[in-house]
């Protein structure tokens, strides 16, 4: 059975999602010590948006193994138990079908944004790299990225489709009206990174400067895009220097602080200053907002400038919702359908075990020299007659969803284990 553990922007504030925050070591730690619980896969996503719990449960009480999930969690945050009313849990079809949206950004923040599918491919890495995927888990990630796909191709959902990235550069545009002729420093040199590079050019900005803890990354990135690269330990210079400042690190603590902004402040002669932090956790601590001439923003701000993306492609909604119904209709179909294999097998052991006691009887009749043909006939006859009967159980049981189906055919045949 697969199961979905998870909150999202729409159920938690970030101060909430920034506590569940997963890297690969973190997901290695929390998953060890489930496997003895019934835990046959998991596949955890970790966005700034999300963190999700995909997992495949050998046991027969999936719902009481989700609490108990949520709970290790919460205890393994060491945080409130009063965080658990922010978490959704999702079963069988349903899984898939949250999965297949997210994956074709019908979730996202921003509608129909693509950078979800590299997130998701990698929590999907993560999971072979540790070892703790699982055929099912496998199967539904794949057909995930088939479906995102699917919907990308044949909608209108990606055009003009926004990210955070995005949204971000924009109220920067809409707060200021002289962006492209202020200095513009950007933290963090990774996909999320890039992205703000890109639009920020896009722009028609050329006065910014990247910062990275590996000073390379940094270079690469400013050269691509002809702009400068410092060395992280030049922080404090940089943000006495720059007005506009857009964080996206991993970092797993607040790499600027009130503190630190109070020193920094005089030094610019109190000049205004923009922090647009699309990290969670966050790089920025909330509490530099609370400083003269310092506005501050995190994504939970820029649902204002997404929604009016929104507009314009919301008709696109229901095409892509019934490209993706087809898409859980196959998974459910196919996971339902594993639950017949035993059945399947029984069948085609009987018919075997038939064939092969009919034809020593019929050989026994027969010309020494009919032997051979007798055999491939008998054998012909066989498969035939299995092929039959798995079309038609598939067809009697709904593809494995009517259990008692299930064990009347194989009482009906005797083929129970």
């Amino acid at each position: 059975m697969i199961g979905l553990l998870g909150l999202n922007h729409k159920t938690a504030p970030i101060a909430i999602r920034s506590r569940f925050v997963f890297c690969e070591e973190d997901v290695r730690r929390f998953t060890n010590h489930l496997k003895e619980s019934g835990l046959k896969g998991a596949i955890i996503l970790s966005t700034c948006n999300r963190t999700e719990i995909y997992f495949d449960y050998s046991g027969s009480d999936i719902e009481v193994f989700a609490q108990n999930l949520l709970k290790a969690l919460i205890e393994w945050r060491t945080t409130d138990k009063k965080v658990s009313e922010h978490f959704y849990c999702k079963y069988q079809e349903n899984v898939a079908r949250h999965l297949f949206r997210v994956a074709a950004g019908l979730d996202s923040m921003a509608l129909g944004e693509y950078q979800i599918v590299g997130q998701l491919k990698e929590a999907f890495a993560i999971s072979e790299r540790l070892e703790i995927n699982s055929p099912i888990l496998i199967r539904l990630f794949n057909k995930a990225f088939e479906a995102g796909k699917s919907v990308r191709t044949n909608t209108e959902m990606s055009k003009g489709a926004v990210s955070v990235s995005y949204a971000a550069v924009e109220l920067a545009s809409q707060k200021l009206h002289k962006l492209t002729a202020l200095p513009t420093l950007l933290i963090g040199a990774g996909q999320t990174g890039e992205l703000t590079m890109q639009n920020l050019v896009k722009k028609g900005c050329s006065r910014f400067t990247i910062t990275n803890r590996t000073f390379e990354k940094a270079s690469e990135l400013a050269e691509r895009y002809k702009g400068t690269a410092r060395e992280f330990e030049a922080l404090e210079e940089l943000l006495t220097d720059n007005d506009i400042v857009i964080a996206s690190t991993a970092s797993k603590r607040a790499l600027i602080s009130k503190a630190h902004m109070e020193k920094i402040m005089p030094l610019r002669q109190n000049r205004p200053m923009m922090f647009i932090d699309l990290s969670v956790p966050r790089n920025v601590d909330p509490e530099v907002a609370e400083l003269e001439n310092v506005y501050l923003y995190n994504v939970d701000d820029l649902t204002a400038v997404v929604d009016e993306t929104f507009e314009k492609r919301k008709g696109e909604i229901d095409k892509a919702e019934t490209i993706l119904q087809g898409f859980v209709q196959e998974f459910a179909d196919w996971h339902h359908t594993r639950e017949l294999s035993d059945t399947f097998q029984s069948i085609s052991k009987n018919f075997q075990a038939i064939n092969q006691k009919e034809l020593q009887g019929f050989m026994k009749r027969q010309m020494k020299n009919n032997g051979e043909d007798a055999e491939l006939y008998a054998e012909h006859i066989t498969n035939k007659f299995i092929r039959l009967m798995i079309r038609n159980v598939k067809e009697v049981t709904d593809h494995g969803r009517k259990k008692e189906y299930i064990e009347l055919v194989n009482d009906l045949f005797n083929m129970a284990e």
